[in-house]
Order: structure tokens, then C-alpha cells, then sequence
């Protein structure tokens, strides 16, 4: 009886662990992901579905490799009906991809489903794919905040029209020890007096040092560093000016995703065969 229950167990982990990496919520804002197996080939019988969740920012997917069993073919046309992997934005297909023809790059606003279904028979190397979720802080948004993601573009409050009087505003990057960039795209703020200084500026903090103050059209320089930064705005009661917009990345290196197993119930019905073009919905 124990040895009965002992190898139920040890076949149950078996099977939970050959299932592992086949597909799961992908809750980082960016990485890699591999078909099971890749770059050796893949199992048979496999349905897995990894989401891309949105949270409110773009979503950009690009397959580096891909290489499955080919598809069906008929006299002037193929199908997808052995090993494919289909691709959904939010519930619609937009498309299914086999052999080597290699799926185009997406960009949507809505989440993104990779399907990956194999049948019984021949296999091949698989996949891997590239993902990234972007937001932008909109103008109107928080007078400075904790910035979490590994990619983001900022804008003063109000920006492009003029921002408010008395601000003291901070954005936080916290890179973790990987290197950000810092880089602003436009600067206008209100000048300052040939004695008094700036009267509105945008404080640079590389870790815990002062890098410059900057008002008027004096933007800001690039800034790299493994320091933590921190961008701080000041403004005062009188003039107004449009404000600022910045980029800012840290260098999060790109690893091997290998999420928990989910299930999901999703069979999308129906499904349009893949084209070379880029999607952008």
C-alpha cells in the first residue's frame, strides 16, 4: 500500500514538473521566454497559454526564435493544424504560426495570450520570445511618485500646457544596483533672474549627490548611473511654463521566465492565418 501511494506521488510530481514551464502569468515588466525544453525540442501533446497582463501600459512582443513542425499542406494553400502557436489580444486571434515562419512583433494596450499547442507526433526546437510593458505617466498625473517599472516616460504635471505654482515634486528611480539612463526629450521651464537664481527648477540627485539645477530651456544632461536618482520640481507663485518629459530605463538583464503552472480555460474559437505584417492595435 505504501509503495502504491509512494510512486501516485512520485508520478504526480513528475508530470507537475514536466508541466512547470508551460505557460503562466508573466507579472514582470519585462524578459525572455522559452518554449519547454528550448532549444532541444518539445514535448508532445502540450497546451499552454502565457498572459502578458497590460496594467494600463503597452505591451510589446517579439519572437527572436521560432522553429515547429510545419503545417499542413494542400494544393495552393497551408494550415496550421499540427504544432502551432496562436496569438491573442485580449479575446481575438490574430493568427496562428507554425513551420518557420516566424510570428510578427505586437504592440497592444490590451493583454496579450500566447498559445503554444503540440500534437503527438513531430516536434522541433520551439520558440522564444521577447516581451515588454511600457506605461507613460500623463500629463495631469502625481506631482512625483516611485517610478517601479524598468522603462517609463514622465511629464511634469499638466504637461504639455503649463504646470501649477508652488509644486516641490520628487520622481524616485530605485535601480537595484543595474544601471539607469536618464534622459530628457523637452525642458521649458520659467528662467531665472540674472541675481536670484531659478525661480522654477528640476533638481538631479545621483544617489545621494546633487548633479545640477536646471530651469529656463537649459535641459538637462543624459545621466547614467547604478546610484538610485532622484528628479525634484520646484515652482513658485508666479510664472508658469510648459514643464518637462523624460525617458528613463534601467538596464533589469533579460532572463529565462519560468512561471508556476495556471490553468486556464480559454479555447479561443476560431483563428486567421499569421501574415508578415506588424500588428499595432
Amino acid at each position: 500500500m505504501w509503495f502504491a501511494f509512494l510512486g501516485v506521488v512520485c508520478l504526480a510530481a513528475v508530470a507537475s514538473g514536466e508541466q512547470q514551464y508551460c505557460g503562466g502569468n508573466l507579472v514582470g515588466h519585462a524578459g525572455d521566454v522559452f518554449s519547454p525544453n528550448f532549444p532541444n525540442e518539445y514535448d508532445a501533446n502540450l497546451d499552454c497559454m502565457w498572459t502578458i497582463p497590460a496594467r494600463g501600459g503597452v505591451i510589446t512582443v517579439a519572437f527572436k526564435n521560432f522553429s515547429i513542425e510545419e503545417p499542413e499542406s494542400f494544393l495552393f494553400y497551408a494550415r496550421c493544424n499540427f504544432d502551432y502557436v496562436e496569438i491573442l489580444v485580449g479575446d481575438r486571434s490574430r493568427g496562428r504560426f507554425c513551420g518557420t515562419d516566424m510570428p510578427p512583433a505586437i504592440t497592444a494596450t490590451q493583454d496579450i495570450h500566447i498559445r503554444f499547442v503540440t500534437d503527438e507526433l513531430i516536434s522541433g526546437p520551439g520558440f522564444q520570445f521577447s516581451y515588454i510593458v511600457q506605461h507613460e505617466l500623463a500629463g495631469g498625473g502625481p506631482c512625483g511618485t516611485h517610478l517601479h517599472d524598468s522603462y517609463g516616460v514622465v511629464t511634469s504635471p499638466g504637461y504639455p500646457d503649463s504646470y501649477q505654482s508652488n509644486m516641490d515634486c520628487t520622481w524616485t528611480i530605485h535601480g537595484g544596483g543595474y544601471e539607469i539612463t536618464l534622459t530628457f526629450t523637452d525642458f521649458v521651464l520659467e528662467n531665472g533672474g540674472y541675481y536670484s537664481g531659478c525661480y522654477d527648477y528640476v533638481e538631479i540627485y545621483d544617489g545621494r549627490e546633487i548633479v545640477g539645477t536646471y530651469c529656463g530651456t537649459d535641459t538637462p544632461p543624459t545621466l547614467t548611473t547604478t546610484k538610485d536618482v532622484r528628479i525634484k520640481m520646484v515652482t513658485d507663485s508666479s510664472l508658469q511654463r510648459p514643464g518637462f518629459r523624460f525617458h528613463y530605463r534601467v538596464a533589469v538583464p533579460s532572463s529565462t521566465f519560468k512561471p508556476e503552472p495556471e490553468k486556464t480555460t480559454m479555447k479561443p474559437e476560431g483563428s486567421g492565418e499569421g501574415s508578415g505584417d506588424d500588428f499595432i492595435f
